[in-house]
């Protein structure tokens, strides 16, 4: 293990595109090693060099001067580098209120002007983010770091997905970027025995672990895998600080201290779809593949994690980790990647089905807008003109944005005068936001279960090294893990907030997958199941059609259309009741139509006017079945277990109090003189289950004297666990007579107890 030492970051923030020369770094003392950092955001171009990056830079510029490292320490190279001209792009300056009333075209036109300015750090001069500067840097200063000094390469950025050659993506510099490779070259001229520690942030950025050399003690922290991307910047340029891996990585440095410790604040608190992970968890996933050869990876893997869970005592900061996980967004806590293929299947379809509808009810509210504007265009024919092409053109960007704020000054009105029409468009826009925020939601549940995969995998790969590996694969991961260690230095007078991130408290509740499934059921639109085309103006004219008919071109077999009789060649013209008056109405129609129930048409057939019944079929979609806690209330799942001894099965007309427990868990045991005194003052019926084996069971109660619970089960394939959505020990069910769900806790706290409601029958005191 090298000694601790008071770290000294040397931060890189590629952001420029001119070349500058960086100025040399100030070297300690001989005798004294030192740790350097290099910050690095390229920024690519001035529209896409979002302000987060920059906060981020800022954020760990003061990080570091509130630990006491001094600022000569630190280099930063940032977009055009010192070139005052504007770089970074900040908010929109000119947001108007009723702008979503405009089509998508025309916002694209008349988009408010993004404001820039010269990118800036109180304290530092910035250098510019390209290959020369770079180059010039590692060149100058590189060969000048000694042996037991520690280069810290931040990276707050974009970053490309290189699709020929995932090991070689590359980071976004200033109008170039930098590749995998081309970074190991100028690595290459740090000497040996300098600890280099990444820390990247960019999309793809999992690709840069191909970096990690044991012997070389370079290592790094990634903000997604090599095929994912990240999603810290995008939220912010919406209006929404404070998301994604950097902000909540350098959150976790400020409470915890360390790399380590903030790695795992990160799983749990980044509520954004990245899927964080070390080269220590890439090296031993690379170490189970190899070792897997011909056999299923996850049957491997699933093998070694039954080894660990053999000795499950020894993982409690793992196992709670996974728990505190799961917890934080409502998944099950699983124990084997057997227990997550099927969600990990599942939820990529599910999230593009839920982008596919927001896309379509935008569309379809696109349609209705148009038509709004094309009415007040005809209504006033002055804005026709000041929206022609040429004018448009001639007045610039800044006049656009000024056009727009008049525009929709009036369009605004315009639009709210026709009551019914308005309402549609306000429904329309719910509907496809909330289905695009059900998309969001749905990716991040994905990045939260790849993360469980991650740690299950990494779990796995450390119960091989115990039991099949080799002395050098235990050296080289322990090589890693000690480059990964690196502890910050606290400045005097302050202290940590916690210790581990299990300690802090629970982030904000992330909506469960209950409340998405009905969300699905609202932006669920309904299908016909016919392509169409508008009419043409000649048919509009000589057969007097309106412009919300439509010509059926194909009926999909077995579609709902081809139920109701329509053929290629009908004319839909509207309903019994009304004709579609606008362009792509059918559309909206359709998809606003209850699923199921019977929907008149009127259509036209050889000239000949019919009514046909419609029963609208649901676009496809395949719910995932991740467990979740039942709700309160609600009827108590089957309890599918093997009993230990006693009595293991749920008794009609009695309270039981399920007790999911382990023999490791300390809570749980903390719990039990509460569990007993239910059981004994209420007469409630305790089953205390646990996924472990019997033979644990046995050596664990050969020593515990403590009264405990009769009836014990063994949960051996964890289907009560899931069941229950259990993701964390100890969890408590009270099941009443009538079989529902009438209390759910997770976790114990003394203070609290176990605040079981009220026994029926009972009066309060």
């Amino acid at each position: 293990m090298r000694p601790q030492r008071l770290p000294l970051l040397l931060v890189c923030i590629a952001l420029a595109a001119t070349v500058g020369s960086c100025s040399r770094l100030s070297f300690g003392k001989a005798d004294e090693p030192q740790t350097y950092a290099v910050l690095l955001n390229g920024g690519g171009r001035p529209r896409i060099n979002f302000q987060s990056h920059l906060t981020h830079v800022k954020g760990f510029a003061e990080l570091l001067d509130a630990y006491d490292i001094p600022a000569e320490n630190v280099v930063i190279f940032a977009a055009d580098g010192a070139d005052p001209e504007a770089d970074l792009a900040v908010r929109e300056s000119n947001q108007v209120e009723d702008f979503w009333i405009l089509t998508r075209r025309a916002q694209q036109v008349l988009s408010p002007q993004i404001e820039y300015v010269d990118s800036s750090v109180e304290g530092f001069e910035l250098h510019p983010a390209t290959k020369a500067a770079l180059e010039e840097w590692f060149v100058e200063n590189g060969p000048r770091l000694r042996p037991d000094d520690t280069l810290f390469f931040y990276v707050t950025d974009h970053g490309e997905i290189n699709k020929d050659d995932l090991t070689d993506n590359t980071i976004v510099l200033w109008k170039e970027d930098l590749s995998v490779s081309e970074l190991r070259e100028l690595l290459g001229h740090v000497p040996e025995g300098v600890r280099t520690v990444m820390l990247m942030s960019q999309c793809f950025s999992g690709s840069f672990a191909g970096l990690a050399d044991p012997a070389r003690e370079i290592c790094g922290y990634f903000a997604s895998t090599a095929d994912r991307p990240a999603y810290g910047c995008y939220p912010e340029n919406r209006g929404v600080d404070g998301v994604g891996h950097a902000h909540h990585f350098l959150r976790g440095i400020d409470k915890l201290g360390s790399l380590p410790a903030a790695q795992d604040y990160v799983l749990v608190f980044d509520d954004s779809p990245d899927v964080p992970h070390a080269t220590s968890d890439v090296y031993l996933q690379r170490l189970l593949a190899k070792h897997a050869g011909d056999d299923e990876e996850t049957a491997t893997i699933d093998r070694y994690l039954a080894q660990a869970w053999d000795e499950k005592a020894s993982w409690e900061p793992e196992i709670r980790l996974l728990d505190r996980i799961g917890r934080a967004y409502g998944v099950f806590s699983p124990r084997s990647l057997a227990e997550l293929e099927r969600q990990l299947e599942t939820l990529p379809k599910v999230s593009k089905q839920l982008s596919t509808y927001a896309d379509r009810w935008t569309a379809a509210l696109d349609s209705v807008r148009q038509q709004n504007l094309t009415d007040f265009l005809e209504a006033n024919p002055d804005w026709k003109e000041r929206l022609e092409p040429e004018q448009l053109r001639e007045i610039g960007a800044e006049g656009r944005s000024q056009l727009a704020t008049e525009l929709v000054a009036e369009l605004g009105p315009f639009a709210r005068a026709d009551r019914p029409r308005f309402e549609r468009m306000l429904t329309l826009r719910r509907r496809a936001e909330d289905a695009a925020a059900a998309a969001y939601r749905m990716e991040v549940r994905l990045g939260v279960l790849l993360r469980m995969r991650n740690q299950l995998s990494t779990i796995a790969g450390r119960a091989y090294l115990i039991n099949d590996g080799t002395e050098q694969e235990r050296a080289e991961y322990e090589a890693l893990r000690s480059c990964e260690d690196l502890q910050l230095a606290y400045a005097s007078g302050s202290s940590r907030l916690f210790e581990t991130a299990t300690d802090a408290a629970d982030p904000p509740p992330f909506p469960g997958l209950a409340d998405d499934r009905a969300v699905v059921d609202e932006v669920m639109p309904a299908w016909m199941g016919i392509r169409y085309r508008p009419p043409s103006e000649e048919e509009q004219e000589e057969e007097q059609r309106r412009a919300g008919a439509v010509t059926v071109v194909t009926v999909y077999e077995g579609s709902a259309a081809e139920k109701a009789g329509l053929r290629v060649g009908d004319v839909i013209v509207g309903t019994p009741d009304q004709e579609f008056l606008e362009p792509n109405q059918v559309r909206e129609w359709t998809m606003q139509r209850e699923i199921g129930e019977p929907a008149g048409l009127l259509i036209r057939r050889d000239g000949k006017p019919m009514r046909l019944t419609l029963l609208p079929d649901p676009f496809p979609i395949e719910m995932p079945k991740l467990p979740g806690p039942p709700k309160v209330g609600s009827v108590a799942p089957p309890v599918d277990v093997e009993d230990y001894r006693g009595s293991v099965e749920v008794q009609p007309g009695k309270e039981t109090l399920l007790f999911f427990w382990a023999t490791w868990c300390a809570p749980c045991k903390f719990a039990l003189p509460e569990v007993m005194r239910a059981a004994e003052e209420r007469g409630v019926e305790v089953i205390a289950i646990t996924d472990e084996k019997e033979k644990a069971l046995d050596a664990f109660f050969e020593k515990f004297a403590e009264p405990f619970p009769e009836n014990i089960a063994v949960d051996p394939y964890r289907q009560s666990f899931q069941a229950y959505g259990v993701s964390g020990t100890p969890t408590f069910v009270l099941i009443d007579g009538s079989g529902k769900v009438s209390h759910y806790k997770t976790g114990y706290n003394a203070k609290l107890g176990l605040e079981l409601p009220t026994a029926v029958g009972s009066a309060d005191q």
